[in-house]
């Protein structure tokens, strides 16, 4: 099944239906609820964002267990605002019934639509897919930055993104406003028909400028990690200076 995959996903890179993409820096990797992260620099007093969560809190509470992070979770959909309300949630797990974008206000996301015409349960976006043939939700929506400034946070640690489609509009928020963020996990979504694969080429240019590297990326090309490259040599040096032995003066030996 591996090789079949690797095969269609080269099949499509030939025809130009697949991003050509690879791995640029290679490091410590950790998986968590099918998220592939670096730990690095990575401990209690990291600030995670996980966008969008349904029904699986796997990585979030992976966080949580692992690392005693605190998380802060965005989802508006009424189902999983619903399902999350019935969990038992550790302390460190923050719930937020909202979208993330580009703007602060209201947002209008529209069912998802399978292949035979029908809405998904359970499942958002902000693309009318089938031309105003359902019904409109409108929730919250916030920034990134004006999350922080309410949150009292000047920093990501970790951003986690499945939203969906509204991606590309958060990353370019981020970039544009200058948001210090560690590490960002997304999962495109140039597979929807109503997304040009151009889309998803230009915000991986825009990363690369911004000093992002890729580090991780899956079989089918869904899901990339990409993390901030002087920030990480940075916290792999503060981390190497820690294990350094200290002399009776205070200063490393």
């Amino acid at each position: 099944m591996r090789l079949f995959t690797k095969s269609k996903i080269l099949l499509r890179q030939i025809l130009g239906h697949e991003l050509k993409a690879e791995v640029e820096l290679y490091c410590k990797t950790f998986s968590a609820g099918g998220w592939t992260f670096s730990p690095i620099g990575i401990d209690s007093s990291s600030v995670i964002f996980s966008l969008g969560v349904a029904d699986n809190i796997k990585f979030d509470n992976s966080m949580t267990h692992s690392f005693g992070c605190h998380v802060h979770a965005f989802d508006p959909t009424p189902t999983w605002v619903d399902w999350i309300a019935s969990q038992k949630t550790p302390p460190e797990f923050h719930f937020h019934p909202w979208a993330v974008g580009g703007q602060d206000g209201i947002l209008r996301l529209y069912p998802r639509v399978n292949r035979k015409g029908k809405p998904v349960p359970g499942m958002l976006t902000l693309i009318d897919e089938w031309n105003g043939a359902y019904q409109p939700f409108e929730v919250p929506v916030k920034r990134i930055s004006t999350i922080m400034s309410e949150l009292g946070v000047d920093h990501i640690d970790m951003l986690k993104m499945d939203i969906e489609a509204a991606e590309y509009e958060v990353i370019d928020d981020i970039l544009d406003s200058g948001v210090p963020v560690y590490q960002l996990l997304v999962e495109f979504h140039h597979r929807f028909k109503t997304v040009p694969l151009e889309k998803t080429k230009k915000i991986l240019e825009k990363l690369s400028a911004a000093g992002y590297r890729i580090f991780y990326i899956s079989e089918k090309f869904y899901e990339f990690s990409f993390i901030h490259e002087q920030t990480y040599h940075q916290r792999v040096n503060d981390s190497l200076n820690s294990l350094k032995p200290k002399s009776r003066a205070g200063r490393s030996v």
